[in-house]
């Protein structure tokens, strides 16, 4: 079985200005979206691209209308500054992992919400 990136990998494998995308909530909080790669976890889902972000939105409001209300949109960030920011958090029952999906990922996961 595959395992989300640690934050340790993520720090190793990054720099501090590297940017990335995710979807968030009205209420700040960021989207955890399931993945059947990686069962029994809760990742929070960071993108190369707007574009990835903006995809598996679209698909993810589709299936889960009732979503809506909660003003999903699509975020840059500082990647490694807002993954020190969400492993401080120690109110974390929202996620337990991150990961860093590529275009042929996004399109993976989107297939698993048709």
């Amino acid at each position: 079985m595959i395992q989300p990136m640690s934050l340790d990998v993520v720090l190793r494998e990054f720099t501090e200005e590297y940017k990335a995308w995710v979807i968030q909530a009205n209420s700040g909080k960021y989207l955890v979206v399931p993945d059947n790669r990686f069962p029994g976890r809760r990742p929070i889902v960071f993108f190369k691209s707007r574009y990835d972000a903006s995809r598996l939105l679209d698909a993810i409001l589709k299936v889960r209308p009732v979503l809506e209300p909660q003003g999903l949109i699509e975020v840059e960030v500082r990647l490694l500054e807002t993954l020190r920011g969400i492993a401080a958090d120690r109110s974390r029952a929202q996620a337990d992992s991150f990961v860093i999906l590529s275009p042929n990922e996004v399109s993976d996961l989107i297939s698993q919400f048709k």
